[in-house]
């Protein structure tokens, strides 16, 4: 008996359709002979409550987190579609001060992590040098390095409040986990705040404890497709950062491991 094709949808902010991912995926699922939807939500005006347009959907795949995305996100998962990754896991992790709260809570290894305004951080913050982030950045946009609270002060900030960590020493690099599904592997990255003019990403060994750590970041935040930035301290790896359906980069044959978790995730769905 010939196995049903797939029709799968892809949600995904133009932005991203220059890098890696989704672009691989797409590709991988098509030359498995299924169908793919790429869904553009700047594209059209959607009436709330109208669905039409994933009429005839397996799955959903959403890659971005803009306003119209999560709310296409809704829509998709009201209409009963299942999504990769759930409306609820996105909005997870768009929150960096969040994010920040429930690794402290859970006891998961996290630099200490601050979030108010400049001034007031710049009185109240006891030691330096901090990393600052926009509390809804990605993709590295936004990263600051201060070394003191006079520098601080005098920083051009657009956002009203800002996102603090104290910052990790390292060696330049930042060890990053991605996962899909249960699987988790471990790439080196040149850190964003490096001030490294070569080297690229490259697969490294992971460890039961990295594979352990990676897992239970997914679990928490109930994430499928997901990138865990971490740094390694004496003290064993810290989590900095936690960011959903990611890029990649360096997974050995990611484009097809993405497709082949997608493709059982739509049938495990058709089951149902």
């Amino acid at each position: 008996m010939e196995t049903p094709r797939l029709h799968i949808g892809v949600l995904v902010e133009r932005r991203y359709l220059e890098q890696l991912q989704p672009a691989g995926l797409i590709a991988a699922i098509r030359e498995r002979g299924h169908t793919v939807t790429v869904v553009d939500p700047d594209n059209a005006l959607y009436e709330a409550g109208e669905s039409a347009f994933m009429d005839g959907f397996d799955l959903v795949v959403v890659r971005g987190r803009s306003l119209k995305v999560l709310c296409m996100t809704a829509v998709a998962e009201t209409a009963g579609l299942r999504t990769v990754n759930r409306l609820s896991a996105i909005r997870g992790v768009l929150n960096k001060a969040q994010i920040g709260l429930r690794l402290t809570a859970n006891r998961i290894p996290t630099p200490p992590t601050y979030f108010d305004t400049i001034q007031y951080l710049a009185e109240h913050v006891p030691s330096y040098p901090l990393v600052l982030k926009p509390v809804f950045g990605d993709n590295g946009r936004g990263l600051k390095v201060v070394q003191t609270a006079e520098e601080l002060l005098q920083l051009e900030w657009e956002e009203p409040m800002v996102l603090a960590q104290q910052y990790i020493p390292n060696n330049g690099y930042d060890l990053k986990l991605y996962a899909i599904g249960d699987e988790v592997w471990a790439v080196r990255k040149p850190s964003p705040l490096s001030n490294l003019q070569q080297g690229e990403a490259e697969p490294r060994p992971i460890s039961q404890e990295l594979v352990a750590l990676g897992r239970q970041c997914g679990e928490l935040f109930g994430l499928e497709l997901y990138g865990v930035d971490c740094i390694l301290t004496p003290d064993g790896p810290t989590v900095i950062e936690i960011n959903e359906f990611p890029n990649y980069t360096a997974v050995p044959n990611a484009n097809e491991r993405l497709a082949d978790y997608v493709i059982q995730r739509a049938r495990e769905v058709g089951k149902q």
